[in-house]
């Protein structure tokens, strides 16, 4: 057991290095990931899945492989050979390959719970340095490659499950309450970002639904009150809000009277999204069961945009992955991609913990409304985060957020 042991410190350094480089080095995020993956293989010699849970992990793990085949079948399909089409395959889909890779590890709930509280700190701590940034002068986001990808997904989903907490445990309440007022105030005061804005709004109304049962408590309504009045008043007192949700109406009229050539020239965060709904339609119109397969994806939205100069390069980002499974690996791909997230959701209900059953079930509800408007498989910080995400909340039996375990 002396092998299990090393392999286990090394395990938990690296992972907080991954937390850490999450959202201000990309380099470390590659680093740390590399440096996991054998620790990952290594702890499958030692790992055994629970009896209870083994049905539904194999299934989970069955999803991702077959998604992952007709990612490859679809390359196959556009005539590519073998090789090129399983070398994309690691850019299209190595976040889905690394939740199977690296199961075992973050099945050791201290794992999971280091990773989680890791995050959360540098989240707070970057939200807190992007308001002080803003207040006093400089720089919108203090770390310009992680502003936009942390006021959305990432920061919403971790602002549920600590309100989580705090439902469960309210005694705790400013160690958890100041971090979430630290998020909010970043996210409202510090980020341009629209999405953001609109996850916590409508995650709000969902977190209340999966909660109905604690909230009809009459001491849990009055929390519930001044957290919704506390987000209605940041909404009204931020003037970033009010520029950039009126600035929704002016770029869908701008675009709407644009010529194909001047959206290239004149481009509007609205706008980039528009055009790539209305061009990749087009596409899965002309595509076949599996799609024109990811590696003719950007020749194919040049084509049916006229060769228009300068479309491949601003365009290559998907802002839709609904759109983008489908065009690129057909009706097939884009059911079994919907079906892992939906045995994600199984998953998390046959959970005991609350918090691990709620904030899975919150992190995939954002996760979904979220990749309307962006993506994982190119913004790879989201997309590592929605990884680590399901191996945070589904891997460990009992994840225990707050306390410990035996099985540490």
């Amino acid at each position: 057991m002396r092998g299990q042991a090393i392999y286990l410190k090394f395990a938990h350094f690296f992972s907080i290095g991954v937390a850490l480089s999450l959202l201000t080095t990309v380099a470390g995020i590659n680093i740390f990931v590399l440096l996991l993956l054998p620790m990952g293989l290594w702890a499958w010699i030692y790992f055994k899945i629970d009896e209870v849970e083994k049905k539904d992990v194999t299934l989970f793990f069955g999803l991702i492989t077959a998604l992952c085949l007709v990612d490859v079948a679809s390359n196959l399909n556009a005539g590519h050979e073998l090789l090129p089409s399983l070398r994309i395959l690691l850019s299209d889909l190595r976040t889905f390959g690394f939740v199977i890779l690296l199961w075992p590890l973050f099945a050791i709930a201290s794992l999971s719970r280091r990773m989680f509280w890791t995050l959360v700190t540098v989240v707070a701590f970057i939200s807190l340095l992007d308001v002080v940034s803003v207040y006093s002068g400089g720089a919108e986001y203090v770390l310009p490659g992680s502003g936009a990808n942390m006021n959305g997904q990432i920061l919403v989903g971790l602002f549920f499950v600590l309100a989580q907490i705090l439902l469960i445990k309210p005694e705790l309440s400013w160690r958890i309450a100041m971090p979430m007022g630290f998020m909010l105030a970043g996210l409202f005061w510090a980020s341009h970002r629209r999405t953001g804005w609109i996850l916590l709004l409508v995650g709000f109304m969902v977190w209340i639904f999966l909660n109905r049962e604690r909230l009809i408590a009459k001491s849990h309504r009055k929390w519930v009150f001044i957290a919704a009045l506390l987000v209605i008043m940041l909404m009204v007192l931020s003037k970033t809000v009010h520029e950039r949700i009126g600035l929704i109406g002016y770029e869908v009229r701008l675009f709407t009277s644009q010529t194909t050539e001047e959206r290239i020239t004149k481009i509007t965060s609205v706008g980039i999204r528009m055009q790539y709904a209305v061009s990749s339609l087009q596409l899965i119109k002309e595509s076949s069961l599996l799609g024109v397969g990811s590696l003719n994806y950007g020749d194919a939205f040049w084509r049916v945009n006229e060769s228009v100069e300068g479309m491949q390069s601003q365009y290559s980002n998907p802002h839709n992955e609904y759109l983008y499974m489908l065009a690129t690996k057909g009706g097939l791909g884009l059911v079994l991609y919907l079906a892992i997230f939906a045995q994600a959701c199984r998953m998390a209900l046959k959970k005991k913990d609350e918090v691990q059953r709620v904030g899975m079930l919150m992190m995939v509800f954002l996760f979904m409304l979220s990749i309307t408007t962006n993506s994982m498989m190119v913004d790879m910080k989201e997309g590592h985060f929605a990884m680590l995400m399901m191996l945070v909340f589904l891997a460990p039996r009992e994840l225990n957020l707050l306390g410990k375990d035996n099985h540490s």
